[in-house]
């Protein structure tokens, strides 16, 4: 079966309830700069009917955060994850 979705992060399978269509991205909660986004093809437009389909499928759906670069730059850092400073 084609994909419906043309994007590396769609993921089609047929389980045992029948098929499972979901944004991986999404569903690990990935954050895209929106140059990157819009090169792979997600839009606006792409993701109404990504989010639409996942609805119909499994009830809900989960999309990535599309943010500038500025936003990206200006996040603090975290405690936890900055190298070398004692948890």
């Amino acid at each position: 079966m084609e994909k419906l979705v043309n994007c590396p992060y769609w993921k089609e399978y047929r389980g045992i309830n029948g098929w499972m269509m979901f944004c991986s991205a999404g569903a690990f909660a990935k954050e895209f700069k929106q140059d990157y986004a819009e090169n792979i093809g997600c839009t606006a437009e792409q993701r109404a009917i990504c989010s639409k389909t996942m609805k119909l499928n499994m009830g809900y759906s989960l999309l990535p955060k599309i943010v500038d670069e500025k936003t990206i730059m200006e996040k603090p850092a975290d405690a936890a994850t900055v190298p070398g400073k004692p948890a």
